[in-house]
């Protein structure tokens, strides 16, 4: 074991000398004029002069500016007037190492006696960790201010009875109200009345665990105006984890939600030209298919006149008239759920989801897109699943939809030997998904991967909006639409999510 002491400090036993040896903190001792007089192997460790350059030297070389020229006073001070300003009280102060550099440490100080010779204790705790895990704690907060301040959310935090904490910059500009204004306020000052009932349920919800992430809510400014946003919420929690507070971060989602209003009526525009469109297309083939039940109509009433003609017409006359009659009556109802159907699918509308039968709307369409066609010699196959039931969407234009994919399928199979079109519907974990496929000569790779952009068809007189227009409507949806060769022919698949839909539950 190194010679830790000066001569007249030898007498010590084992037990003395282990603990020196094994402290953590660095033990010195000082005789009355400051020399070292026993150096342990932690200052060692700490000052980096091993223990026989530094026994018997003044303890000012292990001291820096302005400590190292201030220590003789502070004893020759001690020495006079007995005042402690160190010794008994301890104090943070800088150590000096070999290579002169600096570290921070926290010094106790102690005075003894050895028979009648004094000296004093000094017990040094290296700081360096706690001050760079502070420094780095400081910095950490710091940034994380910055951040909060510059960010473009309003960020907020409150009591759990409701009084608000903080308030950042974005605050202030999204609610109209200064942090000095806001701060110490509770946090219904930006609720409207009829909102109040939710702080309670937010508050419910933090005390059970959860958080709240992206819920859309109404605001008010300071001004009165609502103000539109998606709300996040986060438990605060103290350092034992007790729930004490909430940090909220609100994003002004007003001119989003205008936006995308302003898109939808776009779309909806868009959509009802492309249906005008179709029904346009489609005019030669549903006036052939009015004019069946129409032409049926009249020659029944004619029927019904002759066989009434006369003052008194026979009993079997007037039987057969009634049945001539009743037929007429279902030919004018067939040709009136014709017309009904053309104008509930042509009308301009706002869009409008319901439930709706989803199987059935597949039906419905699958007939408007066969009504009268030219190729009747299409084979049709149409398999439905039965678990599918309820389906939140805007029925007309699903079916607009469906309705541009069978007639695109019904024209690409023009030349096709046999042609077919198979038509289907099934459930899936992520909702449900529709497969409309036709036996045609299916996609080139150039317009494959162009398909759905605007202006881009493979139709002589086509205006290449039709699909654009079944994108956005799907999109709007939620859910996706894409196109895949079948060899032979093409394979549209479109994916509503879950959320829209409900099933039989087996």
């Amino acid at each position: 074991m190194p010679n830790l002491v000066a001569p007249g400090f030898e007498k010590h036993d084992e037990l003395f000398a282990a603990l020196l040896a094994t402290a953590v903190d660095g033990i010195i001792v000082i005789d009355l004029k400051g020399d070292i007089q026993i150096y342990n192997q932690a200052c060692e460790r700490l000052f980096g002069y091993p223990s026989d350059e530094v026994v018997g030297q003044n303890v000012k070389l292990l001291m820096p500016a302005p400590y190292h020229q201030e220590h003789d006073g502070y004893l020759s001070h001690y020495h006079k007037t007995h005042e402690r300003r160190v010794i008994g009280i301890g104090r943070e102060a800088v150590g000096r190492r070999k290579d002169g550099s600096t570290f921070p440490i926290y010094l106790s100080v102690g005075e003894g006696k050895l028979g009648d010779q004094g000296f004093f204790v000094g017990i040094i705790h290296d700081l360096s960790a706690i001050r760079q895990e502070a420094a780095q704690r400081e910095g950490a907060n710091r940034l994380l201010a910055q951040i909060v301040q510059s960010s473009d959310d309003a960020i907020v935090s409150k009591t759990l009875d409701g009084v608000i904490t903080s308030w950042n910059a974005s605050a202030e500009r999204i609610f109209g109200y200064s942090a000095a204004e806001a701060i110490g306020k509770h946090i219904s000052l930006v609720f409207p009345p009829d909102r109040l009932v939710e702080e309670d349920e937010i508050v419910a919800r933090l005390k059970s665990g959860q958080s709240i992430r992206r819920y859309e809510t109404v605001r008010l400014h300071k001004d009165g105006r609502e103000v539109l946003v998606s709300l996040s919420v986060a438990p605060i929690h103290d350092g034992s984890g007790t729930l004490i507070g909430a940090s909220k971060v609100a994003r002004d989602i007003t001119e989003q939600k205008r936006a995308e209003a302003k898109t939808l009526a776009l779309q909806d525009e868009l959509a009802h030209f492309g249906r005008l469109s179709a029904m346009g297309q489609m005019s030669t083939a549903i006036a052939h298919e009015l004019n069946q039940p129409l032409t049926a109509v009249a020659n029944y009433v004619n029927a019904a006149q002759r066989l009434l003609e006369g003052d008194s017409p026979a009993a079997p006359k007037l039987q057969s008239a009634r049945e001539a009659m009743d037929k007429a009556a279902g030919q004018t109802m067939r040709a009136g759920t014709i017309i009904r159907t053309l104008r509930d699918f042509v009308e301009k509308r706002d869009s409008e989801r319901s439930l709706q039968n989803f199987n059935d709307v597949i039906r419905e369409a699958v007939t408007l897109g066969m009504l009268g066609h030219k190729h009747s010699d299409v084979k049709l196959s149409l398999t439905l699943d039965p678990a599918i039931t309820a389906v939140a969407i805007d029925k007309v234009q699903i079916q607009q939809v469906l309705l541009n994919l069978i007639r695109n399928a019904m024209e690409a199979m023009v030349k096709t030997e046999h042609p077919k079109l198979v038509i289907s519907s099934a459930a899936e974990a992520a909702g449900v998904r529709i497969t409309v496929r036709d036996t045609g000569p299916g996609l080139s790779p150039e317009i494959a991967s162009r398909l759905f952009e605007p202006f881009v068809t493979t139709k002589e007189d086509g205006m290449g909006i039709g699909l654009k227009i079944c994108e956005s409507i799907v999109e709007a949806h939620g859910g996706t639409i894409e196109a895949i060769n079948g060899d032979p022919g093409a394979i549209f698949v479109i994916h509503l999510p879950l959320d829209l839909m409900q099933t039989e539950k087996h």
